[in-house]
């Protein structure tokens, strides 16, 4: 991350004295569709099998639910050569599934039998955030920006287990809400032109979405 923070830095410096053609103006309309890394949760929590909180036994085929990548969206009006507001909307799902075995017992033959399920848990997140950018460094090609951005964060969660021989579907939990429905951004990023209106975009942020996020952008 060190190189990437040296990167935007030198490119702003490189071009922080270079009396040039903005690359966006006044009434410029910009957009943004990106990916982002990383998706914290299946890289931290959920990239491998943790046993400490699951009655689970003789557990196989585990594997995260989702990527490891968030995607996202975002559109920016300029008001001023070097300011611009704007909405950030970013989708994530993070998750695990695994099969295991059960003991299960029968009331009717007084028998205890093993029978194989599997168990699925997802967590689907939505941020709509409104943005403001302020463009501090630009070239003909080049547009170096600060954002801050805020807005409303929902979560979706379901856990479920599924009996694999007569797929009957039992539903653990089914939650639909954040803790806490906030969503903030605080992001420095670079966005280079390839033609006119063609070009890549790759910001650093914290909260609010992945750390690094980089995609295309278009400005019309």
């Amino acid at each position: 991350m060190k190189k990437i923070f040296t990167l935007i830095g030198a490119i702003a410096l490189s071009i922080s004295g270079v009396n040039a053609q903005m690359p966006v103006t006044e009434g410029n309309f910009i957009i943004d569709a990106y990916a982002g890394v990383p998706n914290w949760a299946n890289s931290l929590l959920y990239n491998q099998y943790d046993n400490s909180n699951s009655s689970a036994t003789a557990v196989s085929n585990y594997k995260v639910v989702g990527s490891m990548l968030s995607y996202g969206g975002r559109a920016e009006y300029m008001v001023a050569d070097n300011f611009g507001v704007g909405v950030d909307i970013n989708y994530e799902v993070s998750g695990f599934n695994y099969d295991y075995l059960n003991s299960v017992y029968d009331t009717v033959t007084f028998t205890t039998t093993t029978v194989p399920y599997n168990y699925n848990y997802s967590a689907k997140k939505l941020r709509v955030m409104a943005r403001l950018n302020y463009h501090f460094v630009q070239n003909d090609r080049v547009d170096v920006y600060a954002g801050f951005a805020g807005g409303y964060k929902n979560v979706k969660r379901e856990a479920t287990e599924t009996n694999t021989i007569t797929n009957t579907e039992t539903n653990d939990a089914s939650i639909t809400g954040a803790l806490i429905p906030v969503a903030l951004r605080l992001s420095i990023g670079t966005r280079i032109y390839f033609t006119n209106n063609i070009g890549a975009m790759i910001e650093l942020g914290a909260f609010g979405g992945g750390l690094l996020q980089f995609g295309l952008s278009a400005k019309f």
